[in-house]
């Protein structure tokens, strides 16, 4: 255990620092890989392995994430600096609550053209399975992909860069990482440029709250849980349904992140963020 401690903290340490921040999440992600691959013996399938894998390289990062910020910085409260805090439990769940309404009004926003020219037909179909897979979705993927990307990847390039380079570092990493399961050319662009301006516009909340984080996890949890709720039983998308309103589709089921109403109110919203922040970015790095 020592001797792991002891490689941990080489890692950790290592010379360019932005070496171990590069390859920290792929390695927690090849360790977590590795050790689902056991499963196989009890007949598991590919794609359950694959969320085995991804939820024990999270825990990882989860129970290593207080060690980094120490080693590195010397910082022992890691999760008040991400922006997770016990205390004002009602603070918390209203910006949490709060995040979740702008998701489902900007969902809303999005459906509106595309139920204007009928490309959506009301199915109406309520499943209790579907709306507590719903649930466990948003908050699963919001919780973490807020921690890793508005928490400690935004910390962490600020103690190397300014303010405003590690807002738009984080936010092309974000963007990145998500596969984009198409070949089409514009498609690809409004994906890519969908998630960098929800990446920026998240880090924008996340300094109107003052670095509190829970408004930031009702947004992304409650945009994936809720498109992914109600479109499983309650709409059904026409096949002549244009992706640029819709957003790319993969089998099926339009990402709503890259349709250009989307794109439209993300790019206002970081704009106005933006102005409002100034002072936040002539501040010296």
């Amino acid at each position: 255990m020592k001797n792991i401690m002891i490689l941990i903290k080489s890692f950790f340490l290592l010379r360019p620092r932005f070496l171990s921040t590069l390859f920290f999440i792929p390695i927690l992600y090849g360790i977590g890989w590795a050790l689902s691959q056991p499963l196989l013996l009890f007949n598991f399938k590919e794609e359950q392995l694959s969320l085995i894998g991804t939820i024990i390289a999270f825990l990882l990062f989860i129970f290593l994430l207080s060690n980094w910020f120490y080693i590195r910085w010397n910082i022992k409260s890691a999760w008040v600096l991400i922006g997770i805090t016990k205390h004002k439990f009602l603070k918390n769940f209203v910006n949490f609550s709060q995040g979740i309404l702008f998701a489902l009004v900007l969902i809303i926003l999005i459906l509106f053209p595309l139920l204007q020219k009928n490309y959506i037909s009301w199915t109406g179909e309520f499943s209790p399975i579907i709306l507590l897979n719903s649930i466990a979705l948003g908050l699963g993927v919001g919780f973490a992909e807020e921690i890793i990307f508005r928490g400690w990847l935004l910390e962490e390039l600020k103690f190397e860069y300014s303010i405003k380079i590690s807002i738009a570092l984080q936010a092309i990493v974000f963007s990145f990482v998500h596969n984009i399961s198409t070949e089409i050319f514009w498609n690809i662009i409004g994906l890519r440029l969908g998630f960098i301006l929800l990446g920026i516009f998240l880090s924008f909340v996340r300094i109107r709250d003052k670095g509190s984080l829970w408004n930031c996890i009702g947004i992304h949890g409650g945009l994936v849980g809720i498109w992914f709720f109600i479109n499983n039983g309650l709409i059904e998308f026409k096949e002549n349904t244009p992706s640029f309103l819709a957003g790319p589709f993969t089998q099926n089921i339009p990402n709503p992140i890259g349709s250009f109403t989307a794109i439209l109110i993300l790019l206002l919203l970081c704009i106005f963020y933006a102005i409002k922040s100034k002072n936040i970015f002539s501040r010296p790095s």
